[in-house]
C-alpha cells in the first residue's frame, strides 16, 4: 500500500489545495509573461501608449477586470478538475489509496498542467510558452503528438469512472456527480467551437443583395490569370464571369481609410480619414453607402475578424456588427491574453464567452483559426431581407501566420508567409462564400471583391527608388504598405465585381484598364442597387462605362490622389529600443476613458499631415511630394509608371515642355491645398 498520511480524506482540505495549486499556476504563468509582454508591448508603436502613463477609463478598466476575473476562474477550474480527479480515483480505490487524497490532487494537478503546457506548445507552436521543438508540432494524418498523452489522460479518467460504476453502491454519494462533471470539462476543454445555426435560404427579394468581401493585403498581381493558378485557385474561380478593374489604386493604403473611400465615395481629404486611428470626432464620412441602402430598405451587416486599426461601428450606417470587441482592449489582451489555458479554450464555445478577445480574432495569431470566423459568420448573420454585407478578411495581413504557425521573424522569411497566407484566405475566401450560397444571398447579388490595400515585400518592381532615391526613402518604399507613394504594390489593389443569380451586370467581363479607385465602388453600387447616384461624392460610377453609355476615352485624362499614414521615426529608421519606442508611442496616441478605444493625439495631428508622402496619379505618370525628415521642405518626384526613373523636380514644369507634369503638379496642390509646403531646393514657383 502507498505510504499516506493517516488523517481522513475530508473533501474541503483537497479542494482548498486544488485552488491554492490554481491560483499558484496562474501567478506563475503571469510572472512568466511579465518581461516579455512589457517587451512586446514597447515595440509597438500604438500599445507603446498603453504602458506610460494612460487613463484607462470605465470601459477599458472593466475589459480588464472581466479578463482577470475569466483567467482566474479558469485556473481555479483547472484545480478543481485536479480535485474531482483525485476524488474519483480514492473512490475507485479506497483500500489501497486511503490518506493519499493531497497527494492525488497534487498529482493530478500536475498532470493537467503538463497536459496544458504540452497541448498549447504542440497546437500553438507561436505561443510565448511553446518551445522551438519541431517534433511537437509534427503532424501525422491530422495527429500531433499532444494527442496522445490527452487521449490516455482522458482514458483512465474513463477507467476510474467505470470502476465507481461498478461498485455504486459503495461509492460517497458526490462520486456520480464528478463523474457528470469531469465528462463535462473534458467535452468542454477539448470540444471545438461549432456553428449551431443551420443555414436557411433567404427569401426571394427584387432587390438585389450587395456584398463587398475585402480581402486586407492583397497584392494586384497575385490573383487572375496571369499569377500562380495554384495559389489563388478560389479567387481566380470568382473572376470567371467577373469584371476586374485591373488599374485600381488605394486613395491611402491603410485599412480604416480605404474602408472610409470605400463606404462613403470620398477621398480621405473629403471625409479627413487621412490616418489609421483617426480620431472619430474629426472623421467627416456623411452618408455612406450602408446609409443609403438602408434608407432603401435594406438590412446592413459590418464583420471583420481585425479592429485594431480600423474602428468601424453603427455610427458608418450598419444595423449589425460581427467583429472582436473594439477598442485599447484588443492590443492588450492580444498579447496578455497568450497563456496556455487561455489558447487552449479560445478554440471552444466557453472560451467565445470568457475570452471573447481572443476567440475568432486575427489580431491573435497564435490562437487565430480561419475556420472559427467562418463559423460566426454563420451563427449571427441572418439574411430575412435584402442585405448590404461587408466582410473584411485579414488573414494575409501581417504577420502572416495564424494558429499552428510561428510569425516570420526575418525579412527572408517574410514573403514564403506573406504566399502562404494569400494561399489561407484564398480558402477562407471559399468557405465564406460558401456560406453566402447556403444562406441564399448568392441567388440574386452584386459581389464586389477588392483589396483595401497592397503589400511591399522587396520583390522587383515593389519600389520606384532603388536607382534614385536616398537610403530612407528606399527602405520605406520597400516593405509593408502605406509607408511610400514610390512603391506601386502598396497603393494598387485588386477590384472586380460580380453579378449572380437574378442579377446580371452589363457589358462583357473582361479586365478593364480604366483608371479607376477604391472611392469608385460606392457611386457604383448604390445606381447598380437603387438606381441613383450620390452627387457629394469625389468617386464616379464605372456603370455607365459597363453599359457602353460612356465612353472609357472620358476616363483618359482621369488623375487620381494616394497618400500615405503614419509610422513613428523609430519604427521607420528600423530601431526597437524599447524605451524609446515607450515615449513615441506614448507621444502619439492615447485611450479614450469613455469608449476605450486607441486614437491619435489631436495635438499631433499637424506634424503627422507634414510627414505624408503624397502623389497624383495618371495612366502614364505620377508625381509624388516626398517630405523631408522635418516636414519643412518637399521633394518632387516625376516618373512614367511603365519604365520609373524618377527624376526630381526643382519647382513647376513647364506646361509647353512637360505638360503631364504640370498637370499633375496642379492637380496635386489643388487636391491637397495648403498642406504642401515648398520644395528642398528652391522656393515654391
Amino acid at each position: 500500500m502507498p505510504h499516506c498520511s493517516r488523517n481522513p480524506d475530508r473533501p474541503l482540505p483537497g479542494f482548498l489545495l486544488s485552488q491554492l495549486l490554481g491560483a499558484g499556476s496562474l501567478a506563475l504563468a503571469v510572472w512568466w509573461t511579465m518581461s516579455d509582454l512589457a517587451l512586446a508591448l514597447a515595440n509597438n508603436k500604438v500599445t507603446a501608449a498603453l504602458v506610460y502613463g494612460q487613463v484607462l477609463g470605465p470601459v477599458l478598466s472593466r475589459r480588464l477586470l472581466e479578463f482577470a476575473i475569466a483567467l482566474l476562474a479558469v485556473h481555479l477550474a483547472l484545480g478543481g478538475l485536479a480535485f474531482a480527479l483525485a476524488r474519483l480515483t480514492l473512490a475507485a480505490a479506497p483500500q489501497r489509496l486511503a490518506g493519499c487524497q493531497a497527494r492525488l490532487v497534487l498529482g493530478w494537478f500536475t498532470v493537467l498542467a503538463a497536459l496544458a503546457w504540452l497541448a498549447n506548445a504542440s497546437w500553438y507552436p507561436g505561443s510565448r510558452f511553446a518551445p522551438d521543438a519541431a517534433w511537437l508540432t509534427r503532424e501525422w494524418h491530422g495527429w500531433r503528438w499532444a494527442h496522445l498523452p490527452v487521449l490516455l489522460a482522458a482514458g483512465l479518467t474513463a477507467a476510474l469512472a467505470l470502476r465507481c460504476l461498478s461498485r455504486w453502491r459503495r461509492v460517497p454519494g458526490h462520486v456520480p456527480w464528478l463523474v457528470v462533471a469531469l465528462a463535462a470539462a473534458w467535452a468542454g476543454g477539448f470540444l471545438p467551437f461549432q456553428d449551431s445555426a443551420a443555414s436557411r435560404p433567404a427569401p426571394r427579394f427584387e432587390a438585389p443583395h450587395v456584398v463587398i468581401l475585402g480581402l486586407d493585403s492583397l497584392r494586384d498581381d497575385l490573383a487572375g490569370s496571369q499569377s500562380d493558378p495554384h495559389l489563388t485557385p478560389n479567387i481566380d474561380a470568382f473572376l470567371d464571369g467577373a469584371h476586374r478593374f485591373g488599374d485600381t489604386i488605394s486613395p491611402l493604403a491603410r485599412t480604416y481609410p480605404a474602408l472610409v473611400s470605400i463606404l462613403t465615395g470620398r477621398h480621405p481629404v473629403a471625409t479627413q480619414a487621412r490616418f489609421n486611428l483617426m480620431p472619430r470626432a474629426r472623421v467627416a464620412e456623411g452618408d455612406t453607402l450602408a446609409d443609403a441602402l438602408r434608407s432603401s430598405g435594406y438590412q446592413t451587416i459590418y464583420a471583420t475578424d481585425e479592429v485594431r486599426f480600423a474602428n468601424l461601428d453603427e455610427s458608418f450606417g450598419f444595423d449589425q456588427l460581427v467583429t472582436p470587441p473594439v477598442g485599447a482592449s484588443d492590443f492588450l489582451l492580444g498579447k496578455a491574453g497568450d497563456l496556455p489555458l487561455v489558447n487552449l479554450l479560445s478554440a471552444t464555445a466557453a472560451g467565445a464567452a470568457l475570452f471573447p478577445a481572443s476567440h475568432a480574432n486575427r489580431a491573435v495569431p497564435v490562437t487565430y483559426q480561419p475556420r472559427h470566423f467562418v463559423a460566426r459568420l454563420k451563427q449571427e448573420i441572418t439574411v430575412d431581407r435584402p442585405t448590404f454585407l461587408m466582410i473584411h478578411l485579414t488573414l494575409s495581413h501581417w504577420p502572416y501566420s495564424w494558429a499552428g504557425l510561428r510569425s516570420p521573424t526575418t525579412p527572408q522569411e517574410y514573403r514564403p508567409a506573406y504566399t502562404r497566407a494569400v494561399a489561407a484566405l484564398d480558402q477562407q475566401f471559399a468557405e465564406v462564400t460558401r456560406l453566402l450560397e447556403d444562406k441564399g444571398v448568392l441567388d440574386n447579388a452584386i459581389v464586389v471583391v477588392l483589396s483595401d490595400h497592397g503589400e511591399a515585400l522587396g520583390w522587383p518592381g515593389d519600389s520606384m527608388l532603388r536607382k534614385t532615391g536616398t537610403p530612407q526613402e528606399i527602405w520605406n518604399s520597400l516593405w509593408g504598405h502605406g509607408t511610400s507613394v514610390m512603391s506601386p504594390h502598396q497603393y494598387s489593389v485588386f477590384l472586380a465585381m460580380r453579378g449572380f443569380g437574378r442579377t446580371v451586370l452589363p457589358g462583357d467581363p473582361v479586365n478593364h484598364g480604366w483608371p479607376v479607385s477604391l472611392e469608385d465602388v460606392r457611386p457604383t453600387l448604390q445606381q447598380i442597387a437603387t438606381g441613383t447616384v450620390p452627387a457629394d461624392v469625389t468617386g464616379r460610377s464605372l456603370l455607365p462605362l459597363l453599359d457602353g453609355t460612356l465612353d472609357p476615352a472620358a476616363l483618359a485624362e482621369r488623375i487620381r490622389f494616394t497618400e500615405t499614414d503614419f509610422n513613428t521615426p523609430m519604427v521607420l529608421a528600423g530601431k526597437y529600443n524599447p524605451s524609446g519606442l515607450v515615449h513615441e508611442g506614448a507621444a502619439y496616441y492615447e485611450i479614450m476613458p469613455a469608449s476605450g478605444w486607441m486614437q491619435l493625439k489631436a495635438a499631433r495631428l499637424p506634424e503627422l499631415m507634414n510627414r505624408k508622402e503624397r502623389a497624383a496619379v495618371s495612366r502614364e505618370s505620377l508625381l509624388a511630394a516626398i517630405p523631408s525628415g522635418n516636414g519643412e521642405a518637399v521633394s518632387y518626384l516625376f516618373t512614367d509608371r511603365r519604365s520609373p526613373l524618377p527624376r526630381r523636380l526643382a519647382g513647376r514644369p513647364d506646361p509647353g515642355v512637360e505638360p503631364e507634369a504640370a498637370r499633375l503638379w496642379d492637380a496635386l496642390h489643388e487636391r491637397f491645398a495648403g498642406e504642401l509646403p515648398p520644395t528642398r531646393d528652391t522656393p515654391h514657383l
